[in-house]
């Protein structure tokens, strides 16, 4: 598609921030906004806020939901009906309103939140209502310059790679200068548009407190941060049906989309969890938890020996797999998902509990299909628990992404069930280790953007392919596994994953080291895990991987 760049800056005067129309003055930002056309990714369309085609906008946000409504009427033979939620970021409750708007002039319904919500009420709302596709406009946990167009299927699931190239293919044809829409109250009047039921969220909530394995939290004293973004009300409800004692902090209370406290809002790292961790010590609370700002992830610090432990995405969901693992009757038949760059010693859990464990490529919607698989099956309750690394959890069918809100109840249970016995979180991390064998694991990345860093992330890729080493911090490479290739899905070989632009390599002593590019930001990743008898020996170990994924990034 051509673009005029003086004909997208008129056609959205009055809808850009300053910083927007400072980065279109920059003439290296400016060429990457037009470069290429915005595109789905692992969590849908995500990109920089601003002018042009390969940055969210109202003109892009309006032809991609073009594209969905297209598609929807090729597949469907009633008029379809699309849910729509937003986060507190900048442009996203805007950016929900045309996308409503255009789904009315595309003689499709629209059914939108009057208030932001998480995501996952977003995915609950797809299946409450019965609809046939969900749109949320969120960026997750990036920072406050970027912004994203999530599109769910009818399961409320995130839109598989056949929905999504589906969906591409349509808005491809539209021209964002020419897309049809009408005005909010036209499509109020005729009844194209209408809000969601104030009733939805209960329910949500009251389904979330059913996930509950029946332990008592009142003990529980929590310090909570929604990160200024949409999880407060839900874990409030959710916090005062069960009886937890939830303090939150103060400056990352109201929904706030510049995130003044905290630039990045991934609770993944430390200086976004800085204030709830501190809010935990200076209260005496045992947990300290944050939801990103659309509150399907969740970052976990506890107190222990005077001084917080934040923990890893991997740790917290080692923690809740043996706990459910243990404390739920499953008679052989359960299965748990997470994904392949989640921490190994998952397997060792499966294995002595007796689960079946699948692993699938990076993303929850691919652990979302394997709970439809469930289901087609007529095996839905032999769910367990669905984890990934980048912190995000589900318990139950429900809905069919991680949900930041039951993740946080299972959590205070947890804790509620180690406080009884004289245990904190960190502590019965460390018996799990005892139990199992020890594994640490650090995440490398390289942050290139632009169209000189696309280009640098494929030759990285390219050399280890063209190369493939023989030992990776002096430990030799026992299997090297290309997704690109396909392959079979660990755990059920009857199933063989979509092609990825994965490589994995499975180092002796239990150790591992895989290399992928983000699906949604400007980076490739090395995941690094090492094994070893003691916590000393996996740490050495694990030193000489990063050491190398580091040099193999940036060479």
């Amino acid at each position: 598609m051509q673009s005029n760049e003086q004909q997208w800056l008129e056609a959205l005067e009055g809808n850009v921030e300053p910083w927007e129309l400072d980065s279109f003055r920059d003439a290296h930002e400016r060429a990457d906004a037009f470069a290429r056309d915005a595109t789905f990714g692992t969590g849908g369309i995500r990109a920089l806020m601003g002018i042009g085609p390969n940055r969210l906008n109202l003109l892009t946000v309006a032809r991609a939901t073009a594209g969905l409504a297209t598609h929807l009427h090729a597949v469907c033979d009633h008029v379809p009906v699309v849910a729509i939620a937003y986060d507190t970021r900048v442009h996203s409750r805007d950016f929900a309103l045309v996308a409503a708007r255009v789904l009315a002039a595309y003689d499709a319904k629209a059914v939108v939140f009057a208030e932001h919500q998480p995501t996952p009420v977003l995915c609950y709302a797809v299946r409450w209502l019965g609809a046939d596709a969900g749109i949320v406009l969120t960026a997750s946990h990036n920072p406050m310059e970027y912004n994203g167009f999530k599109v769910y299927g009818s399961k409320g699931d995130q839109a598989t790679d056949e929905l999504a190239h589906a969906v591409q293919a349509c808005i491809a044809q539209i021209d964002p200068f020419h897309v049809r829409t009408i005005s909010l109250d036209e499509g109020l009047r005729g009844g194209a548009i209408s809000w969601a039921p104030q009733e939805l969220l209960a329910d949500y909530v009251q389904t979330v407190v059913g996930q509950s394995i029946g332990v008592d939290c009142s003990s529980v004293k929590l310090a909570y941060s929604p990160l200024n973004g949409t999880g407060l009300v839900p874990v409030q409800r959710v916090c005062e049906t069960r009886g937890i004692d939830c303090r939150v902090v103060e400056g990352q209370r109201d929904p706030d989309g510049t995130f003044p406290t905290c630039p990045k809002p991934n609770p993944e790292h430390a200086p976004a969890m800085a204030d709830v961790m501190e809010l935990a010590l200076r209260e005496g609370c045992d947990l300290a938890v944050a939801n990103d700002p659309d509150a399907d992830r969740i970052g976990v610090a506890v107190p222990h020996e005077g001084s917080m432990r934040l923990l890893s995405g991997d740790e917290v969901g080692l923690l809740l797999f043996d706990f459910l693992a243990r404390a739920i009757p499953h008679e052989g038949n359960a299965i748990a998902a997470t994904t392949i760059v989640s921490t190994p010693l998952h397997d060792s859990i499966a294995s002595a509990n007796g689960v079946k464990l699948r692993r699938t490529l990076t993303g929850f919607k691919y652990i979302g299909e394997q709970i439809n698989l469930l289901e087609a099956q007529g095996r839905s309750s032999d769910f367990l628990l669905g984890m990934e690394e980048s912190c995000g959890y589900l318990r139950g069918t429900y809905v069919r992404d991680k949900d930041g809100v039951v993740s946080l109840m299972l959590i205070c249970e947890l804790t509620a069930y180690h406080k009884e016995r004289g245990r904190d979180l960190a502590q019965a991390l460390d018996d799990l280790y005892e139990r199992y064998g020890h594994m640490v694991a650090h995440q490398v990345a390289a942050e290139l953007p632009g169209t000189e860093g696309s280009e640098a992330i494929a030759r990285i890729l390219a050399g280890l392919r063209a190369k493939s080493p023989k030992a990776i911090g002096g430990l030799a490479v026992k299997k090297t596994t290309d997704y690109a290739q396909g392959a079979s899905m660990p755990g059920d070989a009857s199933q063989t994953l979509p092609q990825a632009n994965v490589i994995e390599f499975d180092l002796e002593h239990n150790c591992k080291l895989i290399v992928r590019p983000s699906g949604t930001e400007p980076k490739v990743k090395a995941y690094c895990f090492a094994g070893g008898s003691t916590a000393q020996q996996a740490k050495e170990r694990l030193q000489n991987i990063v050491d190398a994924a580091q040099h193999m990034l940036h060479a």
